[in-house]
């Protein structure tokens, strides 16, 4: 890939102005994303077999899906006086391989982060001017932090109370009869995706904040009847990432998405960077129709 490097501009534009055949962003994405597969299986063999516990030896792969579901799933929930003892069964004889697999993989996955962040910058990097080069290194730090925000709501907020409304949702309805019981490995895989989601939504304010700042997105587009769809869909992400059927979840996380949003949009107007400006007439100009001039008769 160096050779599309070589053919990038040197006096500052962005490669936008430069026509390359899809073959080579093909070429070059794939190679990109072999690296974070490799990344990611290296990170997943070294993180696995870490140790926790020396003189049993305890691997980092075993106790990571165990310390997780104890953390969000209660041992017991009380309702009118009577108080219920939450059990956790197995009934795929798979599943402690499969748990063990999956705790890899995101042992995996959060060990090779830095690898993905440079790997997907670096794809994007040709496309940028130098100022939001610079600008862009900066602002993944806040993207880590957003991230790690969300995923710390989640484990801590939203999955305890959200899984401690469900079973005393299911008491209610059953009565003293129940036996709370939970399948170990759906509820790790609705733990990890719930918390996933939501670091990934944290980064919904980020995103929008640099699409507005860099002139992809106009500012104007958050304002007046499109407030609306917005705070619906904010509010269809709430209700997606939180499991909660009594509502608050979703409300809490919706209306805090769609704040967030509209703060952001408002703080990319106010820092939309120079080169926002050509990207908005170059998108004009493409808009336009050409006019030809007519052929000359003679």
């Amino acid at each position: 890939m160096s050779g599309l490097r070589r053919e990038l501009p040197s006096d500052g534009n962005p490669p936008n102005d430069v026509e390359r055949p899809i073959m080579d962003h093909l070429v070059e994405l794939s190679i990109r994303l072999r690296r974070i597969f490799i990344a990611i299986l290296i990170a997943s063999g070294v993180l696995s077999f870490v140790p926790i516990n020396f003189k049993y030896y305890i691997p980092l792969v075993s106790y990571f899906p165990n310390y997780i579901i104890n953390y969000v799933l209660p041992k017991e929930v009380t309702w009118k006086g009577h108080v219920y003892q939450v059990q956790i069964a197995q009934y795929n004889p798979f599943a402690g391989f499969s748990l063990l697999i999956k705790s890899a993989l995101l042992l995996g996955i959060l060990g090779a982060s830095p690898v993905i962040a440079h790997e997907v910058y670096a794809y994007i990097e040709p496309a940028l001017f130098p100022h939001e080069k610079r600008w862009f290194k900066k602002l993944a730090i806040v993207a880590v932090g957003l991230f790690m925000v969300g995923l710390i709501l989640a484990f801590m907020f939203v999955l305890p109370f959200a899984f401690k409304i469900m079973i005393i949702t299911s008491v209610a309805v059953v009565g003293n009869k129940l036996i709370a019981i939970s399948d170990v490995q759906q509820l790790f895989t609705t733990i990890i995706l719930i918390a996933v989601a939501t670091g990934l939504a944290f980064e919904a304010p980020l995103i929008v904040y640099l699409l507005v700042a860099m002139g992809i997105v106009d500012e104007k587009w958050f304002h007046g009847e499109n407030l609306k769809y917005l705070f619906l869909a904010s509010m269809f992400l709430g209700a997606v990432i939180s499991p909660d059927p009594s509502g608050i979840g979703m409300t809490v996380i919706g209306t805090a998405m769609f704040l967030a949003i509209v703060l952001a949009a408002r703080l990319g107007a106010r820092h939309k960077t120079p080169e926002a400006e050509i990207r908005i007439r170059a998108r004009r100009r493409r808009r336009s129709p050409l006019v030809s001039e007519p052929p000359s008769i003679g």
